[in-house]
């Protein structure tokens, strides 16, 4: 029984040692991971002291240089944008539009602002010996520093008032847009490719007669005229008219403008926009003279002094094809763009205006053209405006004639009240005959 309890003994003893043994080892082992633990937080402080940035710090230092990449980045999943990070980066996209924008805003209106500068300089070096005085001023006004020019003439007998811009109007041809119009109707109606008592059929579903056309402007009609006569036809009648050559008026630095090359341009687009036409202020105030006084096309002239004005002889240079019926017409849509189309601004309640507009982008710039006359039984007026900018159109040239028309009017017109026809198809009679020596 000693020898049990001895043995017994022996192994509690043993027991106890080992397990504080192993205790002491397992204190030792924490005692160390904890001194590890605090030398790795020193060494951080320290790496953020000498500049090492942390994880935390980068992002706040990426932040400040890319605000909208840090934004959407930070707020990506799994390659994916957050709802936070799309609109990100579509409030990044909208400012760049709107940078571009402004941009283009900016050189825009700094163009602009030189084509006025530009037409302010020229007209200061216009020379206006033996011009109308009154009537010029009336034309400055209604340009009001608009970039353009404007044409007033006696449509009777060829005689100039005034040229304003007279380095526009005179030496820079231009695209005469809808223009181009009046000398696709007089060439269609006299060739008879169509019956001008029908509508044009511009497709299965839509027709217009010449009249509205004319009056609203409308290209398909042209082209479909255009097409029907063939280049060759229209550039006959277009020289006829006196385009692609000089008008012979007595100021310096007239062009001769240009024609369309065969082959260059579609003829229908050529025919309804003017395409590869170059044509001047003078020329289509010259054109639509002979429109006003029944087909005579006169040679412009300003009478220098009194003794011009005394001795003055009109210049009559051909008479162009145009029967009394084409010209009839041909006023019937003039005058509906003044009633109820696109020239709607040029109206004057003391004479019936009849004209045509013209809106189309010229080499770099828009272009605005409106070219009239007033009256339509008796015509003693004739306004061609072309005005050229990044907002211009026919109907803002509209506008300038009408006021130049306002102004001038009374001093024509004085004598007599003319109430505009009541629709484009009342009858138009012709004008009185000038006398002309020939």
């Amino acid at each position: 029984m000693t020898l049990s309890f001895f043995i017994i003994l022996t192994i509690f003893v043993g027991t106890s040692v080992g397990g504080a043994a192993h205790a002491q080892q397992r204190k030792k082992s924490s005692a160390k991971k904890a001194t590890s633990i605090k030398k790795g937080k020193a060494s951080s402080k320290v790496a953020v002291k000498r500049g090492k940035p942390s994880v935390r710090s980068s992002k706040l230092a990426a932040g400040k240089n890319s605000r909208g990449r840090s934004q959407v980045g930070s707020l990506s999943k799994g390659g994916k944008k957050t709802r936070g990070g799309r609109r990100a980066l579509a409030s990044a996209s909208r400012r760049r539009a709107r940078a571009r924008y402004l941009a283009r805003l900016r050189a825009i209106r700094a163009r602009d602002s030189a084509l006025r500068n530009i037409t302010a300089g020229n007209i200061l070096k216009d020379d206006d010996t033996g011009e109308d005085l009154e009537i010029r001023a009336a034309a400055v006004k209604a340009l009001q520093g608009r970039s353009g020019t404007v044409v007033v003439m006696d449509p009777t007998n060829g005689r100039v008032f005034t040229v304003v811009n007279q380095r526009m109007a005179l030496g820079s041809p231009v695209k005469p847009c809808s223009t181009v119009k009046m000398i696709v109707g007089l060439a269609a109606l006299h060739e008879g490719v169509f019956d001008p008592d029908q509508e044009v059929q511009v497709s299965t579903r839509r027709s217009m007669n010449l009249t509205d056309a004319l009056a609203r402007s409308d290209n398909p009609v042209f082209q479909v005229l255009g097409r029907m006569l063939g280049y060759e036809r229209v550039m006959k009648y277009a020289e006829d008219f006196g385009f692609g050559s000089r008008t012979g008026i007595n100021y310096k630095g007239e062009s001769e403008g240009f024609l369309p090359d065969e082959g260059e341009q579609e003829t229908g687009h050529m025919s309804s926009h003017g395409d590869g036409f170059g044509v001047t202020a003078i020329q289509l105030a010259a054109f639509t003279s002979a429109i006003a006084n029944g087909g005579e096309l006169y040679t412009p002239r300003v009478l220098r002094n009194a003794e011009e004005a005394q001795t003055f002889i009109p210049e009559l240079k051909r008479k162009i094809v145009m029967s009394p019926e084409d010209r009839l017409r041909m006023l019937a849509g003039m005058t509906g763009a003044v009633n109820y189309g696109t020239a709607k601004l040029a109206y004057n309640p003391l004479s019936q205006v009849a004209g045509k507009t013209g809106t189309c982008r010229g080499s770099s710039d828009k272009l605005g053209l409106f070219t009239s006359f007033s009256s339509v039984d008796d015509p003693r007026l004739v306004v061609t405006v072309i005005t050229t900018g990044s907002t211009e159109a026919g109907r803002r040239a509209a506008e300038i004639a009408g006021r130049v028309y306002a102004e001038i009017c009374p001093r024509f017109f004085k004598d007599r009240v003319t109430t505009p026809a009541a629709s484009a198809g009342t009858e138009i009679p012709e004008p009185k005959a000038s006398n002309v020596k020939n």
